[in-house]
């Protein structure tokens, strides 16, 4: 399944200043990454006492190069922000997972209204710049679903701040102040959804794919 969303705003903070993004535009599992999203069977969880489904998969892609009405608020001065790319994670380690936890008894086959979560981790690259991540996962969430894939007009909410660290620094977190903070209460609008089939146009070098892998 793949998806394409919106954000009204998003707002980070970087050297002390607040930034704005305005009708920033991205893709889940869409046309530049490889997998399209999968989900397992149903399984009983004693401690929530729900049905929970895994939702693996979860690409997103995020650029503004091509977006220029959506950072035309950043200042001439930090033109480069402007060149913003997010990305989920493709490090072994920081792989993001998502959730739908379904209604019903133990007794029962799980049924609908569902709430899901996804567990984000990001890389975030803008040139001249060291890639930064978020070594904690931050959550999406929308509770209530009628329907799976979500239908058009879903709204994730994101109600976490992002921290976000040099990646390949060890222990940034402990050593450092982040470097940008992605500020909490935006929303994630789903504007389409389709089949997404696997694609082998997303090129990796043999040495990143190793890395990833490791890592």
């Amino acid at each position: 399944m793949g998806a394409d969303f919106e954000k009204p705003y998003m707002e980070f903070e970087y050297e002390g200043e607040i930034y704005k993004l305005k009708e920033l535009k991205g893709g889940h599992n869409g046309s530049s990454v490889a997998k399209a999203c999968k989900t397992h069977g149903a399984q009983w969880d004693d401690e929530k006492q729900r049905w929970i489904v895994k939702v693996e998969n979860n690409l997103i892609d995020i650029d503004l190069t091509n977006q220029p009405e959506a950072s035309k608020e950043i200042p001439e001065s930090k033109a480069f922000l402007k060149s913003l790319v997010i990305v989920s994670s493709p490090r072994r380690s920081k792989k993001s997972i998502g959730y739908l936890y379904a209604s019903g008894a133990k007794e029962e086959p799980p049924r609908y209204p569902i709430d899901c979560e996804f567990h984000m981790h990001i890389r975030v690259k803008v040139p001249g710049k060291p890639t930064l991540h978020n070594p904690k996962p931050f959550k999406l969430e929308a509770k209530g679903l009628t329907a799976w894939p979500p239908s058009i007009g879903t709204i994730y909410l994101h109600e976490d701040e992002v921290e976000l660290y040099p990646e390949w620094v060890p222990f940034a977190k402990h050593l450092m102040k982040p470097i940008v903070t992605i500020l909490s209460g935006d929303e994630t609008i789903i504007t389409d959804v389709y089949e997404q089939k696997a694609s082998s146009s997303q090129k990796e070098s043999f040495f990143t794919k190793a890395l990833n892998w490791l890592t």
